[in-house]
């Protein structure tokens, strides 16, 4: 009976030691659902046919997180992104810790460090350009971690105000998203890179971005990426403005022949009310293949409405494309040119 007791006595001990265990982090739930319905004409350059196409699609998310206090004092935080959409796969997950105040290191998976920080330096107020439709044939920025493992180093808040100096590093660049913790599934190892993102607001309503990307080709003859960007958003009651050029020479994907992209982004937001806004957008691209530059540059132009209810959110937007290349390898096509009107609603949770 005695060691009964003693026994029961560990088992309660152990239980209310995990219980202690559980109550110094916070786990939260949070996500989406949302919903749209697209349509839109498609010319495929110089085709007399018009392709039209209409469409209803959705996509979900749900996100666990937690975080809390190591044994030692230091701040840590871990957490999961389930995301159903037309790639159906486990999106953004990672761990992360904060040795010091403002500084974090941590191991991601296709979340926004390195030069991704400087990615989206404009405003809009519903999506960007090539998140509205997938068709602008506009390349974004470059960077390590989309899609991608790597671990990552941020500085908050010491390199100037409201500030963050993100350095990220990919080991293998072709590496799966399905890559577990304990067994090889890339064995090659044909790309790696590395990217830095530096954001500032040195005064009231600016915020400035930049950010630089490397990427080795370890195969011969294919060309490295050397991407830099650099952006602005200056906020003023109201309205928003911003700019943003990048230049990206090379693919991320293994190519032979020479490539480079120049973008231009303008886009620009009016708060009408706490619920309404407005936006503006236009996109422009000159590609060179080969040390030749194509006869006709990829444009696009955007038009958005976002009203904003709270946890539900409704959003408009018109984007106009020009002169498309067919992918990312070959030049601009003249005349191919798409029109597409999007609708969406989102729930937040």
């Amino acid at each position: 009976m005695k060691n009964k007791k003693i026994i029961g006595l560990f088992a309660t001990t152990a239980l209310f030691a995990s219980l202690s265990s559980v109550a110094n982090s916070q786990v939260t739930i949070s996500g989406y659902v949302e919903a749209s319905y697209m349509t839109g004409n498609s010319n495929r350059g110089g085709a007399a046919v018009v392709n039209q196409t209409k469409q209803i699609g959705n996509e979900t998310l749900i996100r666990l997180a937690s975080k809390g206090k190591l044994s030692n004092g230091i701040d840590y935080n871990v957490f999961q992104e389930i995301e159903s959409d037309e790639t159906h796969v486990l999106h953004q997950r990672g761990i992360e810790i904060t040795p010091m105040a403002g500084i974090n290191i941590g191991y991601s998976f296709d979340q926004v460090k390195g030069a991704e920080i400087a990615r989206t330096a404009t405003p809009y107020a519903t999506n960007r350009h090539t998140d509205v439709s997938g068709l602008t044939g506009i390349t974004e920025p470059l960077d390590v971690t989309s899609s991608e493992h790597a671990v990552y180093l941020d500085i908050v808040n010491k390199l100037g105000a409201s500030s963050q100096l993100s350095f990220a590093y990919a080991p293998n660049l072709d590496a799966a998203s399905n890559n577990g913790s304990d067994r090889f599934i890339t064995t090659t190892n044909l790309n790696s890179g590395y990217a830095i993102g530096y954001k500032v607001t040195p005064i009231a309503g600016l915020t400035a971005s930049v950010g630089v990307t490397r990427i080795s080709q370890n195969t011969a003859g294919h060309q490295d990426v050397d991407m830099k960007t650099g952006g602005f958003t200056y906020a003023n009651g109201p309205f928003a403005i911003g700019a943003q050029r990048y230049k990206q020479e090379g693919l991320k994907t293994s190519q032979a022949a020479t490539h480079e992209d120049k973008t231009t982004l303008i886009s620009a937001t009016f708060a009408a009310t706490k619920q309404l806004t407005f936006g503006v957008g236009h996109a422009e691209q000159e590609r060179t293949l080969a040390g030749v530059k194509g006869t006709v540059d990829t444009k696009s132009k955007l038009f958005s409405i976002g009203y904003n209810l709270g946890p539900v959110a409704l959003s408009y937007d018109f984007e106009q494309n020009e002169n498309i290349p067919v992918s990312a390898t070959v030049a601009a096509t003249s005349g191919r040119d798409t029109d597409t009107h999007k609708v969406r609603i989102r729930a937040a949770f």
